[in-house]
C-alpha cells in the first residue's frame, strides 16, 4: 500500500482490527486499572469511615465477580499483573464484600 493510500485510508476512520493478543492485553490491562480504581477512589464514599470501606469493598467484589466469570487463567493474568500491596488489599476487600 502506498503512503497516500494509507494515508487515505486511515483518514477515512477504518476501524483498525487489534489481533488477539492485543486485546486479551487490553483488557487483562482495564482489570488491572479498575481492580486499582476500587481500592482507591478519588472521593469519600461514605459519611463514615465503615461506610467508605463497605463501598469501597462492594466496588472491589464486582470487580472480582466479573474478572471471575472469565475464569482461573484470565484472573491469574490479572493478578500476576497487581502489585503485592494491591493484591493483599484486593484480597480483603473480597473477603469483606462476599459478606455484604
Amino acid at each position: 500500500m502506498s503512503d497516500d493510500a494509507l494515508i487515505s485510508w486511515l483518514n477515512g476512520g477504518a476501524p483498525v482490527a487489534l489481533p488477539a493478543e492485543e486485546l486479551l492485553a487490553k483488557r487483562r490491562r482495564e482489570f488491572v486499572f479498575r481492580f486499582i480504581d476500587a481500592i482507591t477512589p478519588m472521593e469519600d464514599l461514605g459519611e463514615t469511615c465503615e461506610q467508605h470501606e463497605e463501598a469501597v469493598a462492594r466496588n472491589v467484589y464486582a470487580v472480582h465477580l466479573e474478572l471471575n466469570k472469565l475464569g482461573e487463567e484470565e484472573y491469574s493474568a490479572v493478578w500476576l499483573r497487581l502489585d503485592a500491596p494491591s493484591r493483599r488489599a484486593i484480597k480483603a476487600y473480597v473477603a469483606i464484600g462476599s459478606k455484604l
